[in-house]
Parts: structure tokens; sequence; C-alpha cells
């Protein structure tokens, strides 16, 4: 008995890419908390300009009505005295632009298993046609639910002119329906299998970025430095603290930018070679489909159908029966 579940060959598997572990915090004698830099992991990957915005626009107040409990000492490295500002600047903007040389490198990886992944498809597109063309010269169960006319109770009394008719009209029109579903399976798996390898890619890239020692150190500094801000009169560390904060919020904006544009570029690159590959083959099956509706009906199929049907129902009796 023929399945009555469109056919899904499994589709030929686009790579597991082999990833390197994700940068660890780095240790120093200072041992650095990992606990400052998932803070700014998650203001680059989840928090909102607006939030950003607002706690640049408000700094702590300095407010002596407020009850704490004495700050301790907070240590700024050396390191980070040494380094302005505007290197801090030019060390994103070299870091974003070797990021578009490794963002080449990804796409043209990604291009080439997608390449791979369509020219294993033709199998199973020679594997979806053998299974159409089973399914629609044989009668099965599912195809009286399939049916939505009552051309299979009307079956006995049925004459040829009628039977060319339905399988031109509501035959064909199921058939395409399984192209339709065939065709979507393929390409939701398409589109699925590129986003996580994306997400995976530039999450780990923006990791690489957030992990760099200096940021580390600095993020720590400051993350000590906003729970005594009250005890803290000095305005030049308020003014360090501000340009911190804007800075964060700017690479962020930054960031999203060009994800926002590389996301933009996998949308077109999926659909200038998936869509001329499907294109091709919904020319392909018109053809088959004209094909097996001219051979249904000058075999007249629909005798074997009938045949096979009262088969079925009184296989079905006896072993109700029994």
């Amino acid at each position: 008995m023929m399945a009555t579940q469109i056919y899904n060959p499994p589709g030929r598997q686009l790579m597991r890419r082999t990833r390197a572990p994700l940068p660890m915090p780095p240790t120093n004698k200072n041992n650095r908390s990992f606990f400052s830099s998932i803070v700014s992991a998650i203001m680059y990957l989840f928090s909102s300009s607006s939030v950003l915005f607002s706690n640049i626009a408000h700094p702590p107040p300095n407010t002596n009505n407020l009850q704490f409990n004495a700050p301790h000492a907070i240590e700024y490295h050396p390191r980070l005295l040494d380094k302005t500002e505007e290197w801090k600047d030019n060390e994103w903007k070299n870091w974003m632009g070797k990021l578009e040389g490794e963002w080449v490198d990804f796409n043209n990886t990604i291009e080439k298993e997608k390449g791979k992944w369509l020219n294993g498809k033709e199998k199973d597109w020679d594997e979806f046609i053998q299974y159409m063309d089973n399914k629609w010269m044989h009668y099965h169960d599912g195809l009286d639910e399939e049916v939505k006319s009552d051309i299979l109770k009307r079956s006995l009394t049925l004459d040829e002119i009628e039977w060319k008719d339905w399988i031109k009209t509501e035959g064909k029109e199921l058939m395409e329906k399984d192209w339709k579903n065939w065709i979507t399976n393929n390409e939701s798996y398409l589109d699925v299998w590129s986003v996580k390898e994306w997400l995976k890619w530039k999450n780990q890239r923006i990791v690489t970025w957030i992990m760099t020692d200096w940021k580390c150190e600095e993020d720590e500094y400051w993350s000590k430095w906003e729970e005594s801000w009250a005890k803290s009169p000095n305005m030049h560390d308020r003014t360090n603290w501000l340009n911190w904060r804007e800075r964060l919020n700017k690479e962020m904006v930054q960031w999203n930018s060009w994800v926002m544009m590389k996301e933009q570029q996998i949308r077109e690159n999926r659909s200038n070679n998936w869509s001329k590959w499907k294109s091709d083959k919904h020319v392909m099956f018109n053809l088959w489909m004209d094909t097996f509706i001219n051979k249904w009906i000058n075999e007249k199929q629909w005798f074997v159908w009938v045949k096979e049907r009262n088969q079925l129902r009184s296989r079905g009796r006896y072993l109700a029966y029994k």
C-alpha cells in the first residue's frame, strides 16, 4: 500500500562546519572576572540603543544623602592609562576591516556548500518524479482524503469523459499541490541551514572582539566603578566612564548595521541561486505532468483505480470480519 504523505527524500546534508572553540576570557595576575565580559556581550547582542542612550544622558548623580558601604579601592590597570579614545576607535575600525575579509571567506564557503547541495538535489528530483508517477498511476487509501470531490464514490458510474475532465482539473491541482509541498520543504531546509550557519559565525566573530584583553580589563574596571560611583568625586573618572558607554553604543550601532547589510546579501544570494533551480524544475515538472495526464487518459487508468479501490475495500471488510 502506498504512503499517502508527500514524498520528501532526505536532502543532501549540507556541511557541518568544524568550529574552533569560542575564545575563553583571558586571565592575568589581576584575575579579571568573567562577569564583566558577559556584561559586554549582552550589551552587544541584546541591549537596545534607547537603553544605552538613557544611561548616557543620565549618568549616576554624585549624591551625598544616599547610604552606601565604603567601596573597595579600584585599581585602574596601568595598560589602560596608555590607551586613548582615538586608539580604541582605531582598534575597532581595524577589527571591522579585518572582519570584512573574513566575511568574504565565509560567504564563499557557504555558496560552495549550497552549490554542492543543489547538485545533490538532482537525484532527489528524479526520485520525486518517480514517486509522483507511482502515486497517481495507482489507487491508495490517501486518495479518499486528498480528493475533495465525490468522484471516487461515483467511480463505478462515471464515463470516460468525466474521468478525463477530472484528471485535467482536480487531479492536476492535486499534483501541483504535491510539487509545491516538495519544493517548500526543500526551500525551508536551505533557509534554516543558512541562518544557523550565519548566526554561529557572526556570534563567534563579535565574541572575539568582546574578549579582547584590553576590553576585558576596561569592562571590569568600569563595572567595579559603577558599583561605587557615589563615593567617587573624581569628575575625570565620570568623563572617562561616559566615553566608555558612548563608545560601546557606537560600536553596537555599527555592528548591527553591518549585520543587517550582510543578512540582506544572504537573502539575495539565496534568491539568485535557488530561484533559478526552482524555476527550471518547475518547467520540467509541468512537462512531466502534461505527459503523465495524457498517458493516464490513453491507458484508461481509472479502470485500474476502480479495481484497486474495490480490492482494498474488500480486504478491509474481510479483516474487520475476522
